[in-house]
């Protein structure tokens, strides 16, 4: 009885070694898994951001550009907007001052 209990202790501890061996690579390759859709994710919003980035940079241009040909263009009217916008915010100011 004594031996036939230390072999069923033997086979126990064998048993948890080998699920813990088991488990170990099991986390790790989940790890590793994780790790792999984490950097993909990350690329991929990089190329995202990027694009968008670009795209607001060229509309940012093109409407420096429009407004440096409209100003080149039209030289007296946007002098006379421009003191226009400035006399109703000088009115603005004035009146919440007082």
């Amino acid at each position: 009885m004594a031996e036939s209990s230390r072999e069923l202790v033997n086979d126990m501890k064998s048993t948890g070694k080998q699920a813990l061996e088991t488990g170990k690579s099991i986390y790790s390759d989940a790890k590793s898994e994780i790790k792999s859709h984490i950097g993909e994710a990350k690329s991929d919003l990089r190329a995202q951001l990027n694009d968008r980035y670009e795209s607001i940079k060229h509309k940012a241009q093109d409407a420096v550009s429009t407004s440096e040909d409209f100003v080149k263009e039209h030289p007296i009217a946007t002098v006379l907007g421009a003191c226009a916008v400035g006399f109703v915010a000088g009115l603005i100011a004035r009146r919440t001052r007082h």
